[in-house]
């Protein structure tokens, strides 16, 4: 398996300033990564911004430092919810979905990510999975034709906590452009990682990797990589066994570190960057 890393590793969720997307190439391959994650947003790294010659530049300077960029990962499903009812916000999703993947088509990124919907008490449950495979269906056909896959993440919305729901989700779009973003990190609140990867074998296209704390629990649970709850040996023998073998992708902010109140970017970003890095190179020379 290859080391990965998310970039908002090192600049945190809420960055006030458009990040150096080269500068943080250049610190992942110092860090011994193998590959990078590219992020975006709806604000200071919206796709519409990135221009096409910025992609070529930012292909060019992974090539230059032997770095892949596998996948490309963003939060804007949070607010735009697939599974709205409010047929505005649904379009604003699959808008950028559409945006989103033109985006890793021209990064050579295999995956992007997409949260498949937030649950709403307003809305009924049946409905939230109806507008959601509706909009990851219309969704799949440009995927398709971009060749690049929709990772659907399982993550802590109230939506989708089965993993056989999950796999079931990906049976209906029915489409081998959209399959699991597998979170290991986000499952520890929600079953079993042996549940969960007997379940979604052969449809994992990519993984994010953090530790989490089942003693402290919430959102304030989440750890570094070694730094949890988590067997790693365990889940990459599991991993490896369900057939995948690709990224591990890093992402875990320096938020993660439970004694640091206020994070100093980029400093506190390279340390956590740098931290997971040598985590992960210990669990995988164990094996």
């Amino acid at each position: 398996m290859k080391k990965g890393l998310n970039l908002w590793t090192i600049t945190g969720f809420e960055y006030r300033e458009r990040p150096q997307i080269t500068k943080l190439m250049e610190i992942a391959a110092e860090l011994k990564y193998q590959g990078v994650e590219m992020i975006f947003d709806d604000n200071l790294l919206e796709p519409s911004s990135i221009s096409k010659d910025e992609r070529k530049r930012y292909v060019e300077k992974a090539e230059s430092l032997g770095l892949e960029i596998p996948s490309v990962a963003t939060g804007v499903f949070w607010k735009y919810n697939l599974g709205s009812s409010d047929s505005r916000v649904r379009e604003k999703g699959l808008e950028y979905i559409r945006k989103g993947l033109e985006l890793a088509h021209d990064l050579g990124s295999k995956v992007l990510l997409v949260v498949p919907g937030v649950a709403d008490p307003a809305i009924s449950y049946s409905k939230i999975y109806e507008n959601s495979v509706k909009s990851l269906r219309e969704s799949a056909k440009y995927a398709e034709d971009l060749g690049v896959i929709i990772g659907l993440e399982n993550v802590w919305s109230k939506f989708l906590y089965s993993p056989l729901e999950f796999a079931k989700i990906l049976d209906d779009v029915g489409s081998s452009n959209v399959q699991a973003y597998f979170d290991v990190g986000n499952v520890v609140a929600l079953g079993y990682h042996e549940h969960w990867i007997e379940v979604l074998k052969g449809k994992i296209a990519m993984v994010h990797v953090k530790d989490f704390d089942e003693n402290v629990g919430g959102l304030k649970g989440f750890r570094h990589v070694g730094k949890g709850s988590i067997n790693w040996n365990n889940i990459i023998n599991l991993l490896k066994d369900s057939g995948y073998n690709g990224f591990l992708n890093v992402e875990a902010p320096p938020e993660f570190y439970p004694d640091l109140e206020r994070p100093r970017y980029p400093e506190d970003g390279i340390r956590a960057a740098k931290d997971n890095s040598e985590a992960l190179d210990k669990i995988l020379k164990g094996l």
